[in-house]
């Protein structure tokens, strides 16, 4: 007869037959000696210390500085040691490490600023060492003494050893993942082969060894699991292969075959290594081509680049919550606490030689409301001068360079070249004095004027004809208010659109804030820097105001980059004349234009990039100069409007006239790499480290013509050249100087401190667990029903036994569980109890099973025969660690 197939499904509760019978046990595997799963685990918690040390290592020797070893070490052990007893199956030892992780993470928080900085530290090592100029983030390290160093990248590698032994325990203990655990490690060992830097042979091995280990384990882990199934028990079909059952077998299995993993790979490295050795055999010369192309490639694409491909920044990116400047903030005021700089190139500029400083003015607004300055809405019925400036052939943003070019016919304007890279895409960046309607452009790439305002940017890259003002002030001995004398007229349409846009500017440009704090100020500057009550507009010139609110300014506030975050329903300018009295550039660019509209000329707020002269560097061929103009040089002003003139600049920043307190001394005058000693600090002196083995000096001073002369002016900022500034006199603390007090010999360990005082709390708790653990057993076998005492002593008695390994996990009852229980004993040569063991395992199934009563004569028989089992058969054979897990893992002494 023909046998008729059986039809076989794999289910999650076991394999079933066609004939329904059900097979759920494991299949044992038979071994010349047993082996048990308990190791494991330790394996595990092993294989994830080494690819952690060694990848945080492997990382070090790249970066050619010394980092705090025993840091590295520590937090290796501990993070792994963590994440492996959080899978521990007792909830004490579970709790316990995921108490300690979070004080790490606790930790990682309040270090967050240290460890930004040990990050840019990092980069900078890395790229200097790999020769790559212009570090994105190194410029972020001015102001940061080299002796820090070491202690700031601890910090980082801290966070950095988190996060790989994050990945590390994924791929080695919460699964057997190889492709994990070598996306984690790999990108670290090839950071440094990339540039043919030879790692620390030792890491390779470790390395080496646990990608082997991880990724046998992981085939042997996929083959014997099938697709879709919780269980592991399988029969194949066609092959009838019985594969391991479960995690408990396979774990018996893993720990014999990871050892011989190991020493294998460790033999085949070594072979290789004596190999390469003995024949002299190095790496074919085509490897070395193509990591110089990719090199090559590398160098020339910057971080930058990359960025600009994705993004426009339109006033940066957040960086660990701070503000950094990326070209414009779009007028928005007091949001933030501050700004920082990533050392990123906002603009190419090619132009002639210029003095003084080149305003490339970009955003432009005239109306301040809520905290914000938003551009001047002009309708139909105000515009009366578009069309007679477009009859002119110019836009009324050309006004400026109209009017020069009418009164100084002679005048050769020059030609500025300007490339829009990390700054906002939305505004064409040019000087005063500019003819934006001849752009270089044509058609869809024409830059765009709004009716008023700014100019709207169309192609990133672009070319203006400009005048410089200061072959103007040659001429004139004062700027602008000259230039609007006798301005011949060549045009009626033009002139006439001139007087219209002047009657609209002095319409729309001359509301003022109300603020008390604002005229305040008004008339501190009217009594104490003009010496007058009662303020005529005729009585004195522009430059006679500007230059009071100056001083105004420069007397009573200070510059910085991180003010604060003006409060929730405060007006932002009331707030920062009145309480704060500090802040960057757009802080005393927005009060500035305020108070020009109460001393009568019209104002707007303006944002945009500023270029001193000294920046130009060497000329090129033809005499143009190419400067990067990085986000240190963005930057916020006013802008007044003299009639027949037109919009000029505005400066009320202190430290800016001619000068920008962001740039090192370096980035002033990149012709001269000069060092400034350190000399005797005087009163207007603030003198700091510049960051990469130089100093910086920035001298401020009241301008002489100031009428106030009793004043004594506070200090005002000098830039670290990235951001954190340096002040006195003001409450505030350079980044060095916090670090200087942070890095002290205690402050180098104080994550360990802080972790060994964590264990150390949650060692008195589990003191605590274990002696209410030891009186609930206790009230257990001495309090209660006779039937109830004797199911205790018998479930007790099974925990002692497992501590020495007297175990049963198999489906069976718990007659047969004693029976299993006795054999386990002879086999341990443990005959003189086992008696004992199936007299408590009797009495138990007869007081939870039958209605019988349980006599104190067997309760009492059967309690002796547990502390006989307790102390003469488990005691004895427990010493050292053992006891310790008997004492306060299982609280059972």
């Amino acid at each position: 007869m023909k046998k008729k197939r059986i039809n076989r499904k794999n289910k999650d509760i076991g394999f079933i037959s066609s004939n329904g019978i059900c097979i759920d046990g494991d299949i044992l595997m038979n071994c010349e000696r047993e082996h048990n799963s308990g190791s494991f685990l330790w394996f595990q918690i092993l294989l994830t210390f080494v690819a952690t040390i060694c990848t945080a290592f492997m990382a070090v020797s790249f970066l050619d500085m010394e980092i705090y070893k025993t840091t590295i070490i520590y937090y290796s052990a501990m993070l792994s040691l963590v994440f492996g007893l959080m899978k521990s199956s007792h909830k004490i030892i579970k709790f316990s490490a995921l108490g300690v992780m979070i004080l790490h993470v606790i930790y990682l928080v309040s270090r967050i600023s240290t460890i930004k900085y040990g990050l840019f530290v990092v980069i900078d090592r890395y790229l200097s060492r790999a020769n790559q100029p212009n570090s994105t983030l190194g410029v972020q390290l001015s102001g940061i003494s080299t002796i820090d160093y070491p202690y700031l990248a601890s910090n980082f590698f801290v966070l950095f050893i988190t996060l790989v032994c994050l990945g590390a325990a994924a791929a080695c203990l919460y699964r057997i993942d190889f492709p994990l655990l070598f996306i984690i490690t790999f990108p670290v060992f090839e950071l440094g082969m990339y540039w043919g830097w030879e790692p620390s042979m030792w890491t390779v091995i470790g390395l080496f060894i646990c990608w082997v280990t991880v990724l046998a384990l992981h085939i042997i882990n996929h083959t014997t699991n099938k697709a879709g199934r919780k269980n592991t028990f399988a029969v194949h079909e066609r092959k009838r292969t019985f594969y391991f059952t479960s995690e408990k077998q396979k774990a018996c299995f893993y720990n014999v075959f990871m050892k011989f993993t190991a020493i294998l790979s460790s033999l085949v490295l070594v072979v290789i290594m004596l190999f390469s050795a003995i024949t002299g055999f190095t790496r074919p010369e085509s490897f070395a081509k193509y990591r110089h192309d990719i090199s090559t490639a590398v160098s020339n694409f910057s971080l930058t680049d990359l960025r600009n491909a994705f993004s426009d920044y339109d006033g940066g990116f957040d960086l660990f919550g701070i503000k950094t400047v990326g070209g414009t903030n779009g007028g928005v005021l007091g949001k933030t606490a501050g700004i920082s700089f990533n050392g990123s190139t906002a603009l190419k500029v090619v132009t002639p030689k210029f003095s003084n400083t080149l305003y490339l003015r970009g955003y432009v607004a005239g109306v301040y409301n809520d905290n914000s300055w938003t551009p001047v809405d002009v309708n139909g019925n105000e515009d009366t001068f578009s069309d007679d400036f477009e009859q002119g052939k110019i836009w009324v943003q050309d006004l400026d360079y109209d009017l020069i070019q009418r009164k100084y016919a002679d005048l050769t304007p020059a030609q500025i070249s300007v490339s829009v890279l990390g700054a906002s895409k939305k505004f064409v960046y040019a000087p005063y004095a500019s003819l934006y309607s001849s752009d270089g452009n044509s058609d869809d790439k024409k830059m765009r004027p709004t009716t008023e305002s700014y100019v709207k940017l169309s192609s990133t890259k672009y070319s203006l004809y400009y005048f410089d003002p200061s072959l103007i002030e040659e001429r004139l001995e004062a700027l602008p208010e000259a230039i609007a004398t006798e301005v011949p007229a060549l045009s009626v349409n033009k002139d006439r659109g001139v007087d219209a846009y002047s009657e609209f500017v002095h319409q729309k440009y001359m509301d003022v804030s109300k603020s008390d704090e604002l005229d305040k100020a008004y008339k501190e500057i009217l009594n104490e820097y003009l010496g007058v009550d009662i303020y005529h507009k005729g009585d004195w010139t522009y430059e006679e105001i500007s230059t009071a609110i100056k001083n105004y300014f420069s007397d009573n506030f200070t510059y910085t980059l991180e003010p604060g975050v003006t409060p929730k329903g405060e007006d932002f300018i009331d707030y920062f004349l009145g309480t704060q009295k500090e802040g960057y550039c757009s802080y005393f660019a927005t009060a500035g234009a305020e108070l020009l509209r109460m001393f009568g000329y019209p104002s707007r707020y303006v944002e945009g990039y500023v270029v001193l002269n000294s920046q130009l560097g060497e000329p090129e061929d033809d005499s143009t100069y190419e400067v990067s103009v990085k986000d240190k040089c963005a930057h916020a002003w006013a802008e007044v409007f003299i009639d027949n003139a037109g919009w000029y600049p505005a400066e009320f920043t202190p430290g800016y006239d001619n000068d920008n307190p962001n740039l090192t001394q370096q980035e002033k005058d990149p012709k001269e790499v000069t060092t400034t000693k350190n000399t005797e600090s005087k009163p207007t002196t603030t003198t700091q480290n510049g960051g990469q083995g130089g100093t910086t000096s920035v001298v401020t001073k009241k301008p002489a013509n100031s009428s106030k002369a009793s004043t004594t002016k506070k200090t005002n900022f000098a830039s670290n050249g990235h951001g954190a500034g340096v002040m006195s006199d003001a409450g505030k603390t350079s980044v060095s100087s916090r670090i200087t007090e942070n890095n002290s010999d205690h402050g180098s360990f104080a994550g360990i401190f802080i972790t060994l005082g964590g264990l150390l709390l949650i060692g008195f708790g589990i003191v605590v667990h274990r002696d209410i653990k030891v009186k609930k057993m206790r009230s257990e076998l001495s309090n209660g029903d006779n039937r109830s005492r004797t199911v205790a002593v018998y479930r007790y008695m099974l925990k002692y036994l497992k501590l020495i390994g007297i175990a049963d996990s198999r489906n069976i009852t718990d007659l047969q569980l004693c029976d299993r229980l006795t054999e386990k004993c002879q086999e341990m040569q443990i005959n003189d109890f086992s008696h004992m063991i199936k007299y408590i395992g009797e009495l138990a199934v007869k007081a939870e099973m039958s209605n019988s009563v349980i006599s104190d004569e067997e309760l009492e028989t059967a309690l002796s025969y547990f502390e006989i089992v307790k102390d003469k058969i488990v005691l004895p054979k427990l010493s050292g660690a053992k006891l310790l897990n008997a004492k306060f893992v299982y609280c059972l002494y």
